[in-house]
């Protein structure tokens, strides 16, 4: 189901006009056609889309360049490298690696960790999206947990009716909900 382009667009808007975001980079997980990409392009930032489906990616990259917005559309997983998830019955878990230092531990894997194809870290989002399967929402914030950096924010569209905001804060495992819920 997609979602509503105008309510993403002004969730996006409010959190950039709020200057909330620490830093201009976005990055959709999933981004399927490319929708938010786009839109949080035109709101200034530099927005990279992240789909593992080829087709989808040609797609969305042939509709940007069409409208003519600037936008980098990479044929990934939102998993980095060493990440995985794990279905459980609960619903879908993150897999970290064994240890911090196994985003290092390759000689291709020096440095930051990034998304293949991206040449600046993930550190470097400052605003991140997600439209999740309901079975996935937990795992998106594991994620955004795991290798967000500290003030960066994910907005996660639930439904229509019902978009979420999370900030990263410093310290492990803390997340802040602008409506008080608890992850």
């Amino acid at each position: 189901m997609p979602s509503v382009p105008e309510r993403v667009f002004a969730v996006l808007a409010e959190v950039t006009r709020r200057k909330l975001p620490p830093t201009r980079v976005f990055c959709e997980w999933g981004s399927g056609f490319g929708t938010a990409t786009c839109l949080a392009a035109l709101l200034g930032y530099k927005a990279y889309g992240l789909e593992i489906d080829a087709e989808l990616v040609r797609r969305s990259r042939a509709l940007a360049r069409r409208l003519g917005i600037p936008v980098t559309i990479l044929c990934t997983s939102f998993l980095p490298a060493g990440y995985a998830a794990s279905a459980g019955v609960d619903g879908v878990a993150l897999v970290v690696p064994e240890s911090v230092r196994a985003h290092t531990d390759t000689a291709e894997a020096r440095g930051p960790l990034r998304y293949a194809g991206m040449e600046i870290a993930i550190t470097d989002i400052g605003l991140f999206f997600a439209y999740p399967w309901p079975e996935e929402r937990e795992l998106m914030l594991q994620l955004f947990e795991a290798v967000a950096r500290a003030r960066a924010l994910l907005v996660m569209y639930h439904t229509d009716t019902d978009i979420r905001v999370w900030r990263k804060v410093a310290g492990e495992g803390e997340l802040e909900d602008p409506h008080g819920h608890r992850p």
